[in-house]
């Protein structure tokens, strides 16, 4: 990695995979040693984000702190997005989350970027997600929708209905999962009888748990989750 940010100032792209530990000067994560001394992920990141062309943030760890930033965030761990505003790092940035990540949202923003250049703003929503996949919301698409408007909801998972009532985050959670399915276009979380657990989403997991309840109008409020 040093070798080719050497070679290629400006010329490449940063792929950091995972939320980045900051407590304890960023021991929590280390990549190894470089003459006797520890290397970590804090200091490696910084260090090559400086002449990257972009930087791609893979996963909602990553993207958005996820699980290893939920309370009490023993790591100090962060998004690369946060991390970079503590370090003032500027360097364009596109988010990936989910956990995990579809393959095709990595190999088609990194195509994307190899072919035409950087995104321009309105190809990224405002988490700087691009729209091609994170541009849908999941509920809109969702084989069971027509349940949800008949007012028909499933108490346990894989009975007929909608999820709503068992924790389904779909109505807001923007992701193209209906429509791409994962493992070779097989099946996806809906599809398998489980509810969306709005993994591609800010905060997740803490405003998202329990999983298997549903967020009330209150909590909708409290923790500002709100539809576009």
């Amino acid at each position: 990695m040093r070798d080719t940010a050497a070679k290629k100032p400006g010329g490449y792209i940063l792929v950091v995979d995972g939320s980045i530990p900051t407590a304890e000067d960023g021991l929590y994560c280390t990549l190894g040693e470089i003459d006797g001394a520890l290397v970590t992920m804090k200091d490696l990141t910084k260090e090559l984000a400086k002449d990257a062309l972009c930087v791609i943030a893979v996963g909602t760890c990553a993207a958005f702190g996820g699980i290893p930033k939920g309370s009490p965030n023993p790591t100090g761990a962060k998004s690369v997005s946060d991390f970079f505003k503590e370090e003032a790092i500027d360097k364009p940035l596109i988010n990936l989350p989910g956990c995990p990540p579809h393959p095709d949202w990595m190999v088609g923003t990194i195509a994307s970027v190899l072919l035409k250049g950087l995104p321009k703003a309105d190809e990224l929503d405002e988490k700087k997600r691009p729209l091609a996949f994170y541009g849908p919301l999941i509920h809109d698409n969702c084989p069971r929708r027509a349940y949800f408007d008949a007012g028909r909801f499933a108490r346990q998972p894989s009975e007929p209905g909608c999820l709503y009532e068992l924790g389904c985050k779909g109505p807001y959670t923007y992701a193209d999962c209906p429509i791409r399915h994962w493992n070779n276009g097989v099946n996806w979380c809906i599809g398998a009888g489980a509810q969306c657990i709005g993994c591609v989403e800010p905060d997740f997991i803490d405003k998202y748990e329990p999983l298997f309840s549903k967020l009330d109008e209150e909590a909708l409020e409290r923790f500002k989750i709100k539809t576009r």
